[in-house]
């Protein structure tokens, strides 16, 4: 089924994958603001001379060999769209050989499988030659599309890598040659319903993730290295997970038996890195924490696999190096990259005199650079959106400030370069146990681009600012979270940052929910408001959760502890449920909603939309077809689509 898969022609080209910092630019529009990366997966050869990366061309994605220096690249393979191929990573075993991963995607007509889809696991020379597919049992595959990924790359072991696959036995691990192809040894079996391993710096299995049979959380096992025999450690339902512990294995530690998890343990409020223990379940003491802010990102050494720099997401990353060195080095990286960017260390060198690295940021989408430490200097290498520049892109800022109660609040604000003040956007993030950041977002600069100010306020019931502020947004559903968000646009108003005639709520999933939250518990805030994938009505969502979950399911429990309990709670979820209230809008009301939906289902906005006809109000409900409830996840012609839309009726409803 992989006979599609073709080694390009090699093709030695000037300048022509490899982007230049100073492209010509075509004029921008919505289609240029959802194109999907040009880059991704780059990383370092371990000689530092080249860097692998998959990139898009007009055939399909293509695996390049890049020498930074001379800003030339060779394409060595190619996996062509028309036969449904794709690229997913790529990674270095030596200076010679690479691994990279292949998916031949599902075809599908008129709602029927014509063929399913599978992915597979390649090695091949640094020229494309000798192209090895790794076969990891062969026959034993529980079938034919079973899919292989690699578990660990074994830097330590010079030709085998440990692959993954479902077999007929169940979960199969295996050591597998590089030149080859061919499976060498069976390592281990988990269960059908396994999901993961993990292994230490032996490569030796010692902790497995395995789904729950009501897909209702996940079984976390250990054991001691050369033992057979498995022990529960955790149990992580999702009622419970986001509020109590967290448990996430990341990556091998320094020794046998040894893997760094992120985990928050019981009445703490953030979560921290550990060097678990996995004979024993000892989590000991943190290796990295934040007193601040959860652990966002973390850095190991492939060689010593010790942890290089760790970063706390409080209003951006806070990023700290374990050794005055290292701290040096991130020093280093930050006096050559923009002021607003965030850096993410990539690849290194072993002897860490190359470093590849990616900077990103309200005005730049992700882009690759490697720095030569010998010499102190740094080299583009590509960015993921060449289309677009800092040019193009409004700045972003952080506003603080103060909710009726007198608790300290803050937001991000994102304002067009052309003089104010400035119609406005407000743009709750989904959730809402989630955040926004510090960084490039394609909705949020489409607007800027197209004049509007963008506020994303950081609301009580946001994760990354500690257990406490999340779990203070629990049964608040448009009570105190709605009232930081209107806490935060009066704020703008206030200080003469936006025209108060000129404001709309947009949002999607729980954001969406905001939206309409916006305009019927507070009706002469907002001009307009645009629901994508968002709940309407609290009562009939926590029916469908009960019917399609079950009553006792985890997933019913920890909705009933977030919005309340639909029979016992009724009054008070009927009392901020928008459907309910849509005779109080006095505003046009855009609902956007995927077909496919299975979380917010269609439903919502289809109640949505007839109880503001009911109520003789200005609705729309666009469906789009094929597409599920996460937005950035749908096609590009239908994000394209979702811009559109949005630029149309703002420009109706929000012109002077």
């Amino acid at each position: 089924m992989f006979r599609w898969f073709v080694r390009a022609a090699v093709a030695v080209l000037a300048m022509g994958a490899v982007q230049s910092s100073a492209q010509e630019q075509t004029p921008l529009s919505a289609e240029s603001f959802t194109r999907e990366p040009a880059i991704w997966s780059a990383t370092l050869s371990p000689d530092g001379r080249s860097v692998a990366a998959i990139q898009r061309s007009s055939q399909g994605d293509v695996l390049t060999i890049i020498d930074w220096r001379t800003r030339t690249a060779q394409i060595t393979q190619l996996a062509r769209t028309d036969r449904n191929l794709r690229l997913d990573w790529v990674a270095w075993k030596n200076d010679n050989r690479v691994v990279f991963s292949l998916t031949q995607e599902p075809v599908i007509r008129n709602q029927r499988i014509i063929t399913e889809g599978s992915t597979r696991v390649y090695a091949a020379n640094r020229d494309g030659s000798n192209a090895t597919l790794m076969e990891a049992g062969g026959a034993r595959h529980a079938s034919a599309y079973a899919p292989i990924f690699v578990i660990d790359l074994l830097r330590n072991v010079p030709d085998e890598i440990l692959l993954g696959s479902y077999s007929a036995n169940g979960f199969a691990v295996y050591r597998a040659n590089i030149g080859t192809g061919r499976v060498t040894s069976l390592v281990d079996f988990g269960e059908y319903n396994t999901a993961a391993m993990y292994v230490d710096s032996n490569g030796y299995p010692v902790m497995r993730v395995d789904y729950l049979t009501d897909n209702s959380g996940l079984r976390i096992y250990r054991r001691s290295p050369r033992q057979r025999d498995w022990t529960l450690a955790h149990e992580i339902r999702r009622s419970s997970a986001s509020q109590n512990r967290f448990f996430e294995p990341l990556g091998s530690g320094p020794g046998p038996g040894q893997v760094y998890v992120a985990a928050r343990s019981e009445g703490e409020e953030f979560q921290s890195i550990y060097l678990y223990d996995t004979a024993t379940g000892n989590l000991g003491n943190p290796v990295f924490r934040h007193e601040g802010a959860d652990v966002a990102v973390v850095w190991f050494d492939r060689n010593d696999h010790s942890v290089v720099v760790g970063c706390g997401e409080m209003q951006r990353w806070d990023c700290r190096a374990m050794t005055p060195d290292r701290q040096s080095l991130l020093d280093a990286l930050r006096r050559h990259l923009p002021a607003d960017v965030d850096i993410a260390l990539q690849d290194v060198t072993a002897d860490e005199n190359f470093w590849l690295v990616s900077a990103h940021g309200p005005r730049s989408p992700a882009s690759y650079y490697v720095y030569d430490r010998q010499n102190d200097a740094i080299s583009f290498l590509a960015s993921t959106q060449p289309q677009i520049t800092a040019q193009n892109l409004a700045p972003m800022r952080i506003v603080d400030y103060a909710r009726r109660d007198g608790t300290r609040l803050w937001g991000y604000l994102t304002e067009p370069t052309t003089p104010g003040p400035h119609p406005l956007v407000v743009f709750p993030h989904g959730g809402p146990e989630s955040r926004d950041s510090y960084s490039y977002d394609f909705f949020v600069q489409y607007l800027a681009w197209r004049g509007y100010a963008v506020f994303q306020p950081n609301f009580r019931g946001s994760e990354g600012s500690g257990r406490s502020f999340a779990t203070a947004g629990y049964r608040q559903w448009g009570r105190r979270m709605q009232d930081d968000i209107s806490d935060g646009v009066q704020n703008l108003i206030a200080n003469g940052v936006v025209d108060r005639d000129r404001i709309c709520i947009v949002g999607a999933s729980y954001g969406g929910y905001a939206a309409l939250a916006g305009v019927t518990l507070t009706p002469d805030l907002y001009r307009c408001a645009i629901s994508i994938a968002g709940v309407s009505d609290l009562v009939e969502m926590l029916n469908h959760e009960r019917s399609e979950e079950g009553r006792g399911s985890a997933a019913y429990s920890y909705w009933l502890q977030v919005i309340g309990d639909p029979s016992a709670n009724r009054d008070e979820l009927i009392a901020v449920s928008p459907a309910r209230h849509a005779a109080d809008v006095r505003v046009p009301v855009l609902l956007i909603h995927g077909e496919d939906d299975s979380i917010v289902p269609l439903e919502q906005s289809e109640i949505m939309r007839d109880a503001l006809n009911r109520a003789g109000r200005n609705t729309q409900l666009i469906e789009i077809e094929d597409e599920g409830h996460i937005w950035g996840a749908w096609s590009r012609e239908h994000r394209q689509r979702l811009l559109e839309e949005t630029d149309r009726f703002l420009a109706q409803h929000l012109a002077r």
